[in-house]
């Protein structure tokens, strides 16, 4: 999807990328709370 918009929009893929990223964290931290996953036990 990155490399479509940076075809239809210009920029880099990475810089779509980085954006979705820095929204997503955006949005976690705007709850207060990450997802609530059990931490991994090694056997």
């Amino acid at each position: 999807m990155a490399v479509r918009l940076s075809n239809a929009f210009g920029g880099s893929p990475e810089s779509w990328l980085r954006q979705q990223m820095n929204y997503d964290l955006w949005r976690v931290g705007k709850k207060g709370t990450a997802a609530k996953v059990k931490k991994f036990q090694p056997a």
